[in-house]
């Protein structure tokens, strides 16, 4: 399943000083705002587009014996790139006009190809003999505008600057460490490559306003490439041992009742690893995941030798910030895109446990532990997908402190209980999706001290929250009561928690309860 692209208009700025708008496509309609949002679904043979706005709009893209690698949205919501089977050709479909545009010998079906943030001109990588060939198309006929032939061996990717600027393109690990920076008409700027042991690289990002490309090896090192000459200025490394005391190491456990939560461990602290066999020591190494939350301060890192940990490194402290160990291999890791310190995890299933309840894990620098909030669905599944709804009215202000990223605040409209001011989550399955959102409530501090004594795990302090400490409540997505509930709270007053969780006990609705959370999450459909 794919959400239709987000249109753009904002300007972003680089250290360099050099600016340019990002913008997803070229509609008057999407630029005043007024973009179409759709979903796009698909199977082997076939690909369905469906409406969020308009019920009765539908569209169904048949491939036949051809067959789906993948399926993606174009610049905008009104074009649907899909791969062919074994890389023979990508097809580029108009839902306006119901025209297909075929470009040959796309070398990879899920990477290799990304539309240029300031104008959408798409570039491809392209491997239609012995050499990889990168073509750049325009953005409305994708006629061919430039084409150029890498000095590489086994090209693994390209990839776009948010400035529109340059184009990355790395080799593949076993040819050692090279990355080639490319100007956006096709022009070798610079290559950057260095000695090293073993294999090369593995993974390449850029930072949200073009000032690093973030270069992930296999020796676990990330590496920053300032863009002023794409020369190291910083360089970090994923230590099996840690012994930092300023920096906190949180681990995942299960208690009795099968809820999950994090507690800190003591250091030093030796992060749990994974052994390998021949046969998949290339899969098993290595930094796959950089992740930079929204103004750049924070990056969130994975290093498959040690899957199950996750990294967030502080880029002012220039230090770790935090680490969140967990009981499975961590499958999903974002940062709310507009929020810069709040961070949502996933876990892949664990394979001993049958009846095992999906979970979301969530992170925020302010908060004093990260949560683990257990989802009202009945089993976890090896294709669940979990995702932030981008939603403009949430903002956040950014603090001066060096210790968090950012302050939390709620978007500005006068109505600020309704749930479109509030940061929100879709998780789902083949069997059915929920949605969840984080809410600002009122509490009383002398209550809650006093429900939470006897609870030593419990950390309190009223003068750390931009938040107010409230419970995580889970509703079914199948109770159509929820919702009128829900028109019913945004209307009128915060209720007391014992009176939330009374109400919706009452109502038949599926609740667990942890009362050391800051935030509550509601799940509904």
């Amino acid at each position: 399943m794919r959400w239709s692209p987000r249109a753009t208009n904002k300007e972003v700025t680089g250290l360099n000083g050099l600016s340019a708008k990002r913008r997803s496509g070229i509609d008057k309609t999407e630029e005043e705002g007024g973009a179409t949002a759709r979903i796009l679904i698909a199977t082997s043979d076939a690909a369905w587009i469906y409406d969020v706005e308009d019920e009765k709009w539908h569209a169904t893209i048949s491939q036949g014996i051809k067959g789906i690698k993948n399926v993606e949205f174009g610049r905008n919501a009104d074009e649907v790139l899909i791969f062919s089977e074994f890389q023979l050709k990508m097809t580029v479909w108009s839902l306006r006009t119901a025209k297909q545009i075929d470009i040959p010998h796309p070398k990879f079906s899920s990477k290799g190809f990304g539309y240029r943030p300031c104008t959408s001109h798409f570039a491809l990588l392209t491997r239609p003999a012995t050499h990889d060939v990168v073509s750049v198309h325009c953005h409305t006929t994708y006629r061919t505008v430039a084409k150029f032939t890498l000095p590489t061996m086994d090209a693994q990717g390209l990839k776009w600057s948010p400035c529109g600027r340059w184009i990355a393109v790395w080799d593949s690990a076993a040819s050692g460490y090279k990355v080639l920076i490319y100007t956006a008409d096709g022009h070798l700027f610079r290559t950057r490559e260095k000695a090293c042991e073993g294999l090369g690289i593995k993974t390449v990002e850029w930072s949200p306003a073009s000032e690093f490309l973030v270069v992930g090896s296999y020796d676990g090192r990330i590496s920053f490439l300032s863009t002023y000459t794409f020369s190291p200025v910083i360089e970090m490394n994923h230590t099996m041992t840690v012994n930092i005391q300023a920096i906190p190491v949180w681990s995942e456990t299960v208690l009795a009742n099968k809820e999950r939560h994090y507690s800190p461990l003591p250091q030093p602290v030796v992060l749990p690893t994974v052994s390998s066999t021949p046969a998949d020591a290339y899969a098993r190494l290595g930094v796959s995941v950089v992740a930079f939350n929204v103004d750049s301060t924070l990056v969130a890192t994975r290093s498959d030798n040690m899957p199950t940990a996750v990294w967030i490194w502080s880029l002012k402290l220039l230090r770790p910030f935090a680490i969140l160990v967990h009981l499975a291999p961590v499958r999903s890791v974002e940062w709310h895109p507009t929020i810069p310190d709040l961070l949502m995890l996933t876990c892949a299933p664990d394979p001993s446990s049958k009846d095992q309840k999906p979970a979301v894990y969530i992170w925020c620098a302010s908060w004093k532990q990260p949560r683990a909030v257990l989802l009202p669905m009945e089993r976890a599944g090896q294709n669940n997908f979990c995702k932030w709804i981008n939603n403009p009215h949430v903002s956040a202000t950014h603090s001066n402190n060096g210790s968090i990223s950012g302050e939390l605040v709620r978007g500005t409209s006068p109505d600020k209980h309704t749930e479109a001011h509030q940061p929100a989550l879709i998780f789902g399955s083949k069997d059915g999706f929920v949605v969840g959102f984080l809410e600002e409530e009122e509490f009383d501090p002398e209550d809650m001290k006093k429900e939470t004594a006897e609870d030593d795990s419990f950390l309190y302090s009223a003068d750390k929250h931009n938040w107010s400490p409230r419970d995580w409540a889970y509703y079914s997505p199948s109770r159509a009561s929820v919702q009128a509930n829900s028109a019913n709270h945004a209307s009128s007053p915060s209720p007391t928690r014992r009176n939330v969780v009374a109400q919706k006990t009452k109502e038949g609705d599926e609740a667990t309860v942890d009362y050391r959370a800051n935030r509550r999450i509601t799940m509904k459909s």
